[in-house]
């Protein structure tokens, strides 16, 4: 029984060390990506005006919100050794849901920048002319209101509770909250994300096929991003997803210190490959992309020539339409 213990407590130990070395590494690339995301689909002219750009801007502020917000206080708790949503009664109600709602907001919008490249690519000109700018901001906006609401009892139903006179956990005051928030966490963080990109890369790679007659430039990084993306999150949805159904079923089931233990570091593990893959998009952009990283160092070399000649803006000649099929 000790050493159960003592290898159940270095096992604890490990997840620690995870926290503060892999998760401090997420948080910090995660948020310089998600930024420069959002900077760069909002002020490069030639590529604010590709039609999947206000889907990759929410979705790299919903990434930002829920990685920040989902590892901040793990990282705080290993760091100094405080609990947050344990001692401020805010963070206990607002933390998890901030957390939950935007990770499966971002996925969702990922899963809209899929839909409009099948429809970019799509033979016929009606279907892309679906893709406004008015249609994608409504698009948003139903995502930014279906998954808080989704997830409001959780603020409603968390709150403190005393396990002694000085000492109180953060938890739900009805467990089938807890249930509610978890299947829902399936739904929006793994099964419906990979679903859908699966299918939608199915149908975009038929119609390039198609079309590569007709236009050779079509197997370009529009083919290479949706491969990399979508092998990305197969690679963390499916097999995240399978062991947090095992997990929900087996629950109730009996268990040693030391499979609790191992099952806690694994589900650790998948939970950091999760954050992990939410904020690669700008990363995989850069390495992927010759015209994407063009656009960047050309936007960023005239701000500092018009830094440098001290003569307000710099004139940006009109880009012109942006081939979303040749973006390399």
């Amino acid at each position: 029984m000790s050493s159960d213990s003592s290898t159940a407590l270095y096992l604890l130990s490990i997840g620690d060390r995870l926290y503060q070395t892999v998760g401090l590494f997420i948080v910090v690339y995660s948020t310089i990506g998600n930024l420069c995301n959002c900077f760069a689909f909002l002020c490069i002219p030639a590529l604010n005006k590709h039609p999947n750009a206000l889907f990759t801007i929410a979705a790299s502020v919903g990434s930002l919100i829920f990685i920040d917000i989902g590892l901040s206080s793990a990282i705080i708790r290993v760091w100094s050794e405080n609990k947050v949503a344990d001692q401020w009664l805010f963070w206990c109600k607002i933390g998890t849901w901030l957390t939950y709602f935007s990770g499966c907001f971002s996925f969702m919008c990922t899963c809209f920048v899929t839909l409009g490249q099948y429809l970019i690519t799509s033979p016929k000109l009606q279907w892309q002319r679906l893709i406004t700018r008015f249609r994608a901001k409504l698009m948003i906006c139903f995502a930014g209101i279906f998954w808080p609401l989704v997830f409001i009892p959780l603020p409603i139903y968390y709150k403190h509770t005393y396990t002694s006179l000085h000492t109180c956990i953060c938890t739900s005051s009805l467990p089938v909250i807890i249930t509610y928030g978890n299947y829902c966490i399936i739904i929006g963080y793994y099964f419906l994300p990979v679903a859908f990109i699966f299918v939608f890369f199915c149908l975009t790679w038929f119609n390039l096929r198609q079309l590569l007659r007709r236009r050779k430039k079509l197997e370009t990084v529009v083919t290479r991003m949706m491969l990399i993306q979508m092998s990305i999150l197969l690679m963390n949805g499916i097999p995240s997803g399978i062991y947090f159904c095992y997990i929900l079923i087996t629950q109730y089931s009996k268990r040693t210190l030391l499979q609790a233990v191992y099952e806690h570091l694994i589900m650790l593990v998948l939970t950091m490959f999760t954050f992990l893959t939410n904020g690669l998009s700008f990363w995989v952009y850069c390495a992927v992309s010759k015209t994407f990283r063009k656009h960047l160092t050309d936007f960023i070399g005239r701000w500092k020539l018009c830094r440098r000649r001290r003569v307000g803006p710099v004139a940006i000649v009109p880009a012109t339409r942006l081939n979303v099929f040749n973006l390399t």
